[in-house]
C-alpha cells in the first residue's frame, strides 16, 4: 500500500485521508477527520490539501452534513443569538411538517434551487396557501444563510427560488370615533381597566404584551416618559417576561391622562394589597394578576376580550393590532413622519432607532399630545 503524508491506500485506487482538528475544547484531546477517496496518489494528496484548507477555514463540518444534520446546529445557533423561543419552535415545527421528508436526508451542498422550487410548488398542489409557503421558503432561506456563514456552501439556493405572490390586504385602522367607542364600551364592562389599555395602545402604539410587561419602575412620572424594554409571552403554558420583540429598548413620551391611568393603577393595587394584609412586591407590574403585584396580566386576556367587545359593537373588522396601526397612520395623518412614528411604535427594521433610545425628542412629546387630543371627548 502507497502512503504519503496523510494519505494510506487502502485498496487499488482508494484512498484514505487524514487531517488533524486540533485539540478539543472539551475533552482537551487531539481529534482528526478521516475521508475516503477514488483516484490517483497525486490526485489524493490535492484532495487531503484542499481537505486541510477546509479545516482552516472552518469548512469541513460541512462538507458531507445534510439538512438535517445543518437545521439541528441551525437551532442551537438560534438560542445562542437569543431569538424567542416561540420563534425557534415555530421553525422547527415547520422543517418537520413542511421541509425534512423531501430534502432532510439530502447534503446540503447538493441543495438546489430547483429543488426548492419543486418543493413549493408541491405544498402549493396540496392547498397551501401563498403565505404558507413562503414561510417555508423563509425558513429554508434562512438555514441555508447560516450554512453560507460556516462555509458550508459558497451560495444559498433559496436566493433565486420563487415563491407565489401574496394578495397584499389594506391594513384595518380603526377611525378616532371607532377607537372611542371600544374605550367608552369597554369602561361601562366588568373590566373597565380593559379601557385603559385600549387608550395606552392606541396613544402609544405598544403591543399588547408590552403592554402587560409595564412595571411601576418604568414609569418616569416627572418627565412623561416610559421605557418599553420588555414584552410578556405565553410558551409552554407559562407567561415569560423577555426582551421586546425586536430586542430594542425605547423611551416613549405619553400625555397627561396615560400617566393618570398608570398612577390610578398603581394606586388601586396597593390598596388591593393592604386590604388583604400582603404587600407589594418592590417592583410591581401595572397591569397584574396577583394581590402583589409579582404576576402580570396574559396578553391572550387582553385579545379574547377585545374580540367579545368588537362584537358587542359591531366592530368586528378590528383586531387589537388595529389600536397599533391607529397610532402608527394618524400619526403621520397629523404631519409626522413615517421614520418619527415608526421610532415612537418601535418598529424593526428601523435604523434611526438605534440613535433613538433612551432619550425622548420635543417630536415624541409633540405625538404624545396630539393623539391624546385625537381621543379627547368633544
Amino acid at each position: 500500500m502507497r502512503k504519503a503524508t496523510g494519505v494510506r491506500e487502502v485498496a487499488p485506487g482508494v484512498f484514505e485521508l487524514r487531517a488533524s482538528l486540533g485539540r478539543d475544547p472539551l475533552s482537551g484531546k487531539y481529534t482528526e477527520i478521516t475521508r475516503r477517496f477514488s483516484g490517483t496518489l497525486r490526485q489524493a494528496k490535492v484532495a487531503r490539501a484542499e481537505l486541510v484548507a477546509e479545516i482552516k477555514q472552518g469548512r469541513h463540518r460541512g462538507a458531507s452534513a445534510t439538512v438535517d444534520e445543518l437545521v439541528v446546529e441551525w437551532l442551537v445557533e438560534l438560542e445562542r443569538k437569543r431569538r424567542s423561543p416561540r420563534t425557534i419552535g415555530e421553525y422547527e415545527r415547520r422543517y418537520r411538517r413542511d421541509i425534512q421528508a423531501a430534502i432532510g436526508s439530502v447534503p446540503v451542498r447538493k441543495v438546489t434551487t430547483k429543488m426548492l422550487t419543486d418543493l413549493y410548488g408541491a405544498h402549493q398542489r396540496r392547498g397551501q396557501s401563498a403565505a404558507s409557503v413562503v414561510k417555508i421558503h423563509a425558513t429554508i432561506s434562512s438555514m441555508m444563510t447560516q450554512a453560507c456563514r460556516w462555509g458550508w456552501r459558497d451560495t444559498n439556493p433559496a436566493t433565486w427560488a420563487e415563491t407565489p405572490p401574496i394578495e397584499r390586504k389594506v391594513p384595518v385602522v380603526p377611525t378616532p370615533e371607532e377607537v372611542r367607542r371600544l374605550i367608552d364600551a369597554a369602561s361601562r364592562s366588568r373590566r373597565p381597566e380593559h379601557a385603559d389599555v385600549i387608550y395606552l395602545a392606541a396613544t402609544t402604539g405598544l403591543r399588547r404584551g408590552e403592554v402587560c410587561a409595564l412595571r411601576a419602575s418604568r414609569v418616569d412620572w416627572d418627565s412623561g416618559v416610559l421605557e418599553v424594554s420588555r414584552n410578556i409571552i405565553r410558551q409552554d403554558g407559562q407567561l415569560i417576561d423577555r426582551p421586546t420583540k425586536n430586542r430594542r429598548i425605547r423611551a416613549v413620551a405619553i400625555d397627561g391622562r396615560c400617566l393618570e391611568i398608570l398612577q390610578r393603577l398603581l394606586t388601586e393595587a396597593e390598596e388591593r394589597a393592604c386590604e388583604a394584609g400582603v404587600r407589594l412586591v418592590s417592583d410591581p407590574y401595572v397591569f397584574t394578576t396577583s394581590l402583589d403585584g409579582s404576576t402580570p396580566w396574559d396578553p391572550d386576556t387582553i385579545s379574547q376580550f377585545f374580540s367579545r367587545l368588537r362584537v358587542r359593537l359591531d366592530l368586528d373588522h378590528l383586531e387589537f393590532k388595529g389600536l397599533r396601526r391607529f397610532m402608527d397612520t394618524y400619526g403621520q395623518e397629523l404631519g409626522f413622519s413615517l421614520a418619527q412614528v415608526a421610532m415612537r411604535a418601535g418598529h424593526d427594521p428601523a435604523v434611526a432607532s438605534t440613535h433613538y433610545t433612551g432619550r425622548v425628542t420635543q417630536v415624541d412629546r409633540q405625538i404624545a399630545s396630539a393623539m391624546a387630543n385625537l381621543l379627547a371627548d368633544g
